[in-house]
C-alpha cells in the first residue's frame, strides 16, 4: 500500500513539474504574458502541492493494526506438594498356615476365600494315636496322684508308716505324669490349624484325606483391613517424605475411588541399585475392596499451603522446546518466554520463571500477534457468561478463580 502511494506520489510530481516547466515557458516567450503572473508561479504551486500530498502518504503509511485481545490476570495459589508414584497393595499381617504333624487331613471347616476370626479352627489331622497317647497320660496322671492322697492320708493318722524318700518318690511321679500329661496335651494342638488372627483365607492346596507333612503350607492367611500399599520415591524427595503423611490411592478395579491413608513408614537409606526410597501407607479397607498385589496409583502429600503462580493453558505456545505467552506492557503485547512445571487439571498450568502475580496474558486472539503488536482489550465472553451465571446462583458480584487439584488434602 505504501509503495502505491508513493509511485502515485512520484507520476503527480513529475506531472506538475512539466506543466510548471510549460507555463514558465509560455511566460518568457508570450509578449502578451501579464505581470500578474510571475516567473516564481508555478514553482509556488508545485511546493504547495508537495506539502499538501506528503501529510497524506506519511499518514497512509504509519496506519498500525490493532488487534482485539482478551486477557487474564496471572495468580498465585495455595495447594498440596504431591508426587505421583505407582505401588502395589499388601497385606500388613500375612501367614502361610500348616501342621507342626505329618498325618492326613481329617476336616476342614472354612471354604477358598473365606474369611476367619482370631482362634477359630480352620483344619485338623487325624490325631487317634495322639488322643490314645493323651488318654493314657491322664490315666497315669490320674493314678499317681491317687497313690499319693492315700499316702498323705496315712500319715496324717499314722506319721512314721511311711519313709520320707518314698512320700517323695511319689510325689516326684505326680510331677512327671503331670508333664507328660501337658506335653501329650500340647501336641494335640500340631494337629490343628487356628486363625492367628483376623482375615481372609486363600485357597487350600489340600483336600480331606490328604496325607500332609509337618511344615507343609495348606493354606494363607491375609488380614485385609487395614492394608499397605508400598512404592518407592525419587532420592531427591528423601527430605520431604515423612511418617504420617497423607496419601490418596487409586486402583484400576475401582476408577476414581479414592481410598486415603497415611504414611507409616519410610526406609531410613537409599537403595543402592535403584537410586530410590521406599515407603508404606496404611489403607483403611473395611468393605476389603483392596487386595494384596494388585498395582496401585499413589499420591503423596508432602506438605500444604505450597505459593505457586498459575497461567491459563490456552494462553501458553509451543516454539520447538522453549514456551512463551503474549505479555500485555500498556496498549502492545510483548512476547514472554517462561518456564512451566506441572499442568492442573482445570485448564492451568505452574509458571516458575518469567511472570509475576498480577501480568495480564492475552488469552484469545493471539494468532495475529507479532512482538510489539498494538492490541485493544476485550471483555471475554465466556469468562463473563460464567461470572454472571455465578453472581446469579449465588448472589455474590465475585467468580471463584479455578484451583488445582489437591484431592485428599484437608
Amino acid at each position: 500500500m505504501f509503495t502505491r502511494t508513493l509511485f502515485t506520489q512520484t507520476l503527480f510530481i513529475q506531472r506538475v513539474t512539466e506543466r510548471a516547466r510549460s507555463a514558465c515557458d509560455i511566460s518568457l516567450k508570450s509578449p502578451h504574458h501579464l505581470p500578474k503572473a510571475p516567473l516564481f508561479a508555478p514553482l509556488t504551486f508545485l511546493l504547495a502541492s508537495l506539502f499538501t500530498l506528503t501529510p497524506i502518504a506519511v499518514s497512509a503509511a504509519d496506519k498500525v493494526d490493532v488487534i482485539p485481545v482478551t486477557v487474564e490476570a496471572i495468580k498465585e495459589t495455595s495447594f498440596a506438594d504431591v508426587v505421583n508414584e505407582v505401588g502395589k497393595i499388601n497385606a500388613i499381617d500375612s501367614a502361610i498356615l500348616n501342621f507342626n504333624a505329618s498325618e492326613k487331613i481329617s476336616a476342614i471347616h472354612f471354604s477358598n476365600g473365606d474369611k476367619v476370626t482370631k482362634g477359630q479352627v480352620i483344619a485338623e489331622q487325624d490325631n487317634t494315636k495322639a488322643k490314645a497317647d493323651l488318654d493314657k497320660a491322664k490315666s497315669t496322671l490320674a493314678l499317681a496322684k491317687t497313690k499319693l492322697e492315700r499316702i498323705e492320708d496315712l500319715l496324717i493318722k499314722e506319721p512314721f508308716a511311711l519313709a520320707k524318700q518314698d512320700v517323695d518318690e511319689l510325689r516326684e511321679n505326680v510331677n512327671l505324669a503331670d508333664a507328660d500329661f501337658r506335653q501329650k496335651q500340647a501336641t494335640m494342638n500340631d494337629y490343628l490349624i487356628k486363625a492367628p488372627f483376623d482375615g481372609q483365607l486363600t485357597s487350600f492346596s489340600q483336600s480331606i484325606g490328604s496325607q500332609i507333612g509337618a511344615g507343609t503350607a495348606l493354606v494363607t492367611l491375609y488380614s485385609l483391613n487395614p492394608v499397605e500399599v508400598r512404592y518407592a520415591i525419587s532420592q531427591n524427595d528423601f527430605g520431604k517424605a515423612q511418617k504420617g503423611q497423607k496419601v490418596n490411592v487409586t486402583v484400576e478395579a475401582y476408577g476414581n475411588k479414592v481410598f486415603k491413608g497415611l504414611v507409616n513408614y519410610v526406609a531410613p537409606a537409599v537403595d543402592e541399585s535403584s537410586g530410590r526410597v521406599e515407603v508404606h501407607a496404611a489403607l483403611d479397607n473395611p468393605e476389603f475392596k483392596l487386595a494384596p498385589g494388585m498395582f496401585a496409583n499413589i499420591k503423596q502429600f508432602y506438605s500444604r499451603g505450597i505459593k505457586r503462580l498459575l497461567v491459563p493453558q490456552n494462553s501458553i505456545i509451543a516454539n520447538n522446546d522453549e514456551r512463551f505467552v503474549w505479555l500485555v506492557r500498556g496498549d502492545s503485547a510483548v512476547k514472554q518466554v517462561v518456564k512451566l512445571a506441572q499442568n492442573t487439571n482445570d485448564g492451568y498450568a505452574v509458571v516458575t520463571e518469567g511472570l509475576a502475580e498480577g501480568d495480564l496474558v492475552v488469552k484469545t486472539g493471539m494468532q495475529n500477534l507479532k512482538s510489539d503488536s498494538k492490541i485493544k482489550v476485550i471483555q471475554d465472553k465466556n469468562t463473563a457468561d460464567k461470572a454472571s451465571a455465578s453472581s446469579s446462583n449465588s448472589g455474590a458480584g465475585a467468580t471463584p478463580s479455578p484451583e488445582p487439584s489437591t484431592e485428599g488434602a484437608e
